[in-house]
């Protein structure tokens, strides 16, 4: 117990040097490169190019292109390439005459996270010619691709407030209300129902208690879903250009209103299914269960799996395995404890004991087999968000990401104890009590490991 509690009280300073240590990483789409690159000299120039560490919606991207007394020029509408959908590209209506230009741009990812920037650079040719308004030429004397990262000027973006502790917060209890909901539909289709030892009254107890407890998430998923809305309404208003624009625009057109919008739909439906399943109406667990089946996309669609530049639907399909993994070991072990066991206890009877190893035996497998899942499903994500071993340790992203890692790895290490050591005690009250005891201090490290991922999400890879 004493490593515990050393545990719990580093935890907090862990966090808060993940977050104190500087990184250029908290901008969403950042701008890696351009063409012509940050204080280039070209001989003409007559297409700009963009490329974004995610892929940005082009309905939501805009650039401005300024001289140096702050006269704008015409560009056409931003458009992706074709063979790339992280690189913008705009044209220049005429040709630029001699002298110093800024690009102003902004854009919002796929994942809902909006930023913006600047670069600047210089158009060769001869004075007189500028003056006279003289064409100069076509030809690129240079154009060298430079990392936008690597100069003072480029992508200037502000801090992020998608990082900020609001939207983590509410990230997180977006997550742990998806996971719930999961983890309730879960449990009563895979544990209750294969749990013959426990009788049809417990069980129907068991049923109500866990649906009531889907209510409770239902509105919580939803009431996180809707100050997600707000805090992203927000942010965009503060976001220089894009004061304008407004929340239909986001929910309309971008990967993340989609998933936004599936989770508010998807959530409210979980509630009305959950509310018919207490007095056990008919078909109200098989709607919670499509209900569940929608959350559990929702987080990928509207986070760094639907942005990803590489393999999009491959990394949305890994991020729902890794929600279904977690809620079917994480989201089901509390209904476990928080509801089965407790039921059992209450009841009267000498064999309760028994029906308590019953419940958690049938639970164990389902657990494990989640678990191996998950673990699976988050390297993946790492590997493809990553790229690079040393991300892990150069990068904010990498430093949160070893943080859940190794959380995870506390929280596997009990959940291993208990089936290796507590479980097979379970047919006496003394197991029922450790038991007990230790699934909550697994339950507690499954909570930090959610709101972990509430900050992980607002951090750009």
């Amino acid at each position: 117990m004493s490593k515990l509690k050393k545990l719990r009280r580093i935890t907090p300073c862990i966090v808060f040097l993940a977050f104190a240590t500087p990184a250029p990483a908290f901008a969403h789409a950042r701008l890696l490169k351009s063409i012509p690159a940050s204080g280039a000299h070209v001989a003409s120039i007559s297409v700009i190019r963009l490329w974004f560490s995610e892929r940005p919606v082009v309905r939501l991207t805009s650039v401005t292109l300024r001289d140096q007394k702050g006269a704008t020029f015409s560009l056409s509408t931003p458009q992706a390439a074709t063979d790339d959908q992280t690189q913008i590209l705009v044209s220049t209506v005429a040709a630029l005459v001699a002298g110093h230009y800024t690009v102003d741009w902004r854009t919002v990812s796929s994942d809902g996270h909006p930023s913006h920037g600047q670069f600047s650079f210089t158009v060769l040719g001869e004075p007189q010619a500028s003056a006279r308004g003289e064409v100069q030429p076509t030809s690129v004397a240079s154009s060298t691709e430079v990392s936008a990262t690597a100069l003072g000027t480029a992508a200037a973006t502000d801090d992020d407030a998608s990082a900020s502790l609001a939207n983590s917060i509410a990230r997180a209890a977006s997550f742990a209300g998806i996971l719930l909901i999961i983890g309730v539909v879960v449990f009563n289709l895979l544990v209750l129902a294969r749990s013959d030892r426990l009788g049809s009254e417990l069980v129907w107890h068991m049923e109500a208690r866990a649906a009531t407890v889907g209510v409770g998430a239902g509105i919580l998923t939803l009431a996180a879903a809707f100050a997600r809305v707000f805090l992203e309404t927000r942010m965009m208003n503060v976001m220089p250009g894009m004061e304008a624009m407004s929340m239909s625009t986001m929910l309309l057109h971008t990967l993340w209103g989609f998933g936004m919008q599936l989770q508010i739909v998807a959530a409210f439906l979980a509630v009305i299914a959950f509310s018919i399943a207490i007095p056990r109406v008919r078909f109200a667990w098989l709607i919670a269960s499509l209900a569940a089946f929608g959350l559990a996309f929702a987080p990928a669609l509207a986070g760094h799996a639907g942005a990803s530049a590489r393999f999009q639907a491959a990394m949305i399909f890994t991020d729902f395995l890794h929600v279904v993994g977690a809620a079917s070991w994480l989201g089901n072990l509390a209904c476990v404890m928080l509801v089965g066991v407790p039921i059992i206890v209450r009841a009267e009877g000498e064999d309760r004991w028994q029906r308590v190893s019953a419940l958690v035996n049938t639970f164990s497998p389902i657990a494990l087999a989640s678990a191996t899942i998950v673990v699976l499903s988050g390297v993946i994500a790492a590997a493809v968000h990553l790229e690079k071993l040393p991300a892990l340790w150069s990068t904010t992203y990498g430093r949160v990401l070893l943080l859940k890692v190794a959380v995870v790895l506390v929280t596997v290490t009990i959940g291993a104890y208990n089936f290796r050591r507590v479980q097979p005690q379970l047919v006496r009250e003394e197991g029922a009590r450790r038991l007990r005891r230790s699934a909550a201090v697994e339950l507690t490290t499954a909570a930090l490991v959610v709101l972990i991922t509430g900050f992980l999400t607002g951090i750009a890879p």
